[in-house]
């Protein structure tokens, strides 16, 4: 699958410039990949969304939300991190409450309310994505994740992670994830318009295989650049054109961002 490499500029001002000291090889998985945060501590990013369908005989789709979050952290214990959220979606009003991550990042609650942390992306590190690895962590090394249920892009599946590079100086280190999948994704497309000729249909869709890819960059645990690419085959059915074959694409991109700079 090719890669998408597309770039989300992140607005990064007055935060240290992160250097690789040639001479580390490894660095222990707890300090780069264990969320670390501080109480009074606030963390910005910039993100966006896209769904896309290239469908045989019908004009191309694309659906596309963006917007912005910072989190100022209230509480920070082993057993969970709370923060008071505000997320600022474009053309939608701002939502501000209390966002409390639990076991590693597991379990995400937004104002009292659980759920399993299935975004494809956020604030920091979610083992459902990235495993809990141990000890020394060094480029070129890889190992497996099973992911057992439906996310936010894509279906159950399975990962290889692999460590692209480490900064052992700033507690940094950049992953790859590779994986595929057969199923479902959280709140799956079954339906769409679609236009032929300026005339609008109600086609079903059906999905086959997902693989996806991206790169993703943490420091503490705390999540600095993320991009992943999904993509798999759909079949569209309509009453009045019968079937055809196309693409799904899906991406996101995330990025750290000064939270002043993000404010109303």
């Amino acid at each position: 699958m090719k890669k998408p490499w597309l770039i989300l500029v992140a607005v990064w001002v007055g935060l240290p410039v992160l250097r690789a000291n040639a001479n580390d090889r490894s660095i222990d998985a707890s300090r780069c990949l264990e969320t670390k945060m501080e109480v009074s501590q606030e963390i910005g990013n910039v993100f966006s969304r896209a769904v896309a369908f290239q469908v045989n005989g019908y004009d191309p789709l694309v659906y596309r939300v963006s917007g912005t979050g910072i989190y100022k952290v209230e509480r920070f214990t082993p057993d969970e991190i709370v923060t008071n959220s505000t997320f600022l979606y474009d053309g939608r009003a701002a939502s501000t409450g209390e966002t409390t991550i639990k076991d590693g990042g597991r379990t995400i609650c937004w104002k009292g309310n659980c759920s399993t942390a299935t975004d494809a992306s956020g604030v920091s590190i979610n083992p459902l994505f990235w495993g809990t690895p141990k000890g020394k962590l060094h480029a070129g090394q890889t190992w497996e994740v099973v992911i057992s249920v439906p996310w936010e892009l894509g279906p159950p599946g399975k990962e290889i992670v692999k460590v692209i590079s480490v900064d052992p100086t700033n507690d940094t280190i950049t992953l790859e994830r590779t994986g595929e999948g057969e199923g479902e994704s959280v709140n799956e497309i079954k339906q769409l318009h679609l236009v032929k000729d300026k005339q609008t249909y109600a086609v079903e869709v059906s999905a086959g295989k997902a693989k996806w890819d991206g790169l993703t960059t943490f420091r503490r645990g705390v999540i600095l650049s993320d991009e992943l690419l999904v993509e798999r085959p759909v079949t569209v059915t309509s009453k009045e054109l019968g079937q055809s074959s196309g693409i799904e694409r899906q991406y996101i991109l995330l990025n750290a961002a000064q939270p002043d700079l993000l404010r109303e």
